[in-house]
């Protein structure tokens, strides 16, 4: 009798437990139902240069419970802490956290770690319902695209060191150096330590002083850009490609170039000529936009079509600055054929971005292993110099120098050109 109560017990509590456990999914569900999902605004300010940090703000509105915030990051993109003292939920971890009464946003630094294009995706939510039973899962498709431009730092910062006063002036106005350019500026009268060859012997014989010419650096010239993009250039150097930093020197010149009034071209090549911009006095938005785009390919370049191109677009004499290096023979024997070939009517100058991380591994001193690689570090170095040397003796004007110099030494080279009247 016992044992028949008990199972009949048992039997009336079974359908009960499946009562509840009934009601408390459909509770659940009613809960989650019932999440009310926030509107959504991101905002992206701060820098847009390649490494620097720009700043991610994701504000709520509608919220009427807790709230869990995190958006996807597109390569190229790095999520930061904003520091102590910010006045933002912290949304650095995989997910901020908002309560109801919160009205602070969600905020972010974002390293910016490639040039280009790069894109913040979705923003998910998870919003606790009224009861607290259950999360509910939003997806906000939105999209946020930032143009990362290189050299914008060194642009901002406008002060390089080591350049000359002339070349640090900035502003289109002619740099009077007597004795130096090309273009007649004016006449004026002899002083005590003139350059006896700008006496204007027919001047002087009309006068009873002896008179000097002076000469300005001529504006309204042509600088042509000319870009390596093959796979020397895809090599790491610090936290960045060579062919990061050449664009950045490239951008700093281009810069200085148009504030003195000359014209600026482009080309781009790798196996194949990617662009080409004709000279003309370029806007620095339109040329970096174009930078923001290059990418370094694992392709060896093709100089005799790069400068065969050159040639034929820039026919007027300019200085075609040439951002590369060289490491094999054979390369820079190819390098160095096409640049002889440009130099019966153009001014080549080579700009060679040494590796400092190479330099270190030649001079150093350590293990066993060591010795084999700073053998061939040292045999790099040693190709690399002679094939500089080559140039030099070719008559190609060069600039050898580490990433963190080659802007300002670029520029003192550039306003030794314009100085001398090489161009």
């Amino acid at each position: 009798m016992l044992l028949l109560g008990a199972s009949l017990l048992a039997a009336l509590s079974v359908p009960a437990a499946l009562l509840v456990e009934a009601l408390i999914v459909a509770a659940t569900l009613l809960d989650a139902r019932r999440a009310v999902v926030p509107r959504v605004r991101r905002t992206v300010s701060g820098s847009t240069s390649l490494n620097g940090l720009a700043r991610v703000e994701i504000r709520l509105s509608g919220a009427r419970g807790p709230v869990r915030v995190t958006d996807d990051l597109g390569p190229g993109l790095e999520r930061r802490p904003l520091g102590a003292g910010s006045d933002h939920v912290d949304g650095s971890a995989p997910a901020g956290a908002l309560a109801p009464d919160d009205t602070r946003p969600v905020g972010y630094a974002l390293a910016l770690r490639q040039r280009g294009d790069l894109t913040l995706g979705p923003v998910h939510l998870r919003v606790l319902g009224p009861w607290g039973l259950a999360w509910r899962s939003a997806k906000v498709d939105v999209e946020d695209r930032i143009r990362v431009f290189p050299g914008a730092d060194a642009l901002e910062r406008r002060k390089l060191p080591g350049l000359r006063p002339e070349v640090a002036r900035v502003g289109p106005r002619r740099t009077r150096r007597w004795g130096e350019g090309s273009e007649f500026e004016s006449l004026r009268e002899y002083r005590s330590g003139d350059d006896p060859r700008t006496i204007d012997w027919k001047a002087s014989a009309r006068r009873p002083e002896i008179v000097v010419r002076n000469f300005q650096v001529e504006r309204n010239q042509t600088v042509v850009l000319a870009i390596d993009a093959g796979r020397l250039m895809r090599e790491q150097i610090g936290d960045r490609e060579r062919l990061d930093h050449a664009l950045s020197s490239a951008l700093v010149l281009a810069t200085r170039a148009l504030a003195h009034g000359d014209r600026l071209g482009l080309i781009v090549f790798d196996e194949q000529v990617r662009t080409v911009v004709p000279a003309g006095r370029v806007r620095l938005a339109t040329l970096a936009d174009a930078f923001a785009n290059v990418r370094a390919r694992a392709v060896e370049p093709n100089y005799p079509i790069a400068f065969a191109t050159l040639r034929r677009t820039f026919r007027k004499r300019s200085l075609v600055v040439l951002f590369s290096d060289v490491i094999d023979g054979a390369a820079s024997r190819a390098m160095l054929r096409a640049v002889e070939g440009t130099a019966a009517r153009h001014l080549p100058l080579v700009v060679a971005l040494r590796n400092p991380d190479v330099e270190a591994v030649a001079a150093a001193k350590g293990d066993a292993a060591s010795p084999y690689r700073r053998a061939a570090a040292e045999e790099l170095l040693d190709v690399r110099e002679r094939a500089l040397q080559g140039m030099r003796r070719a008559g190609v004007q060069v600039v050898d120098a580490a990433p963190g110099t080659v802007s300002a030494a670029l520029l003192s080279k550039y306003a030794e050109i314009k100085g001398r009247g090489l161009l």
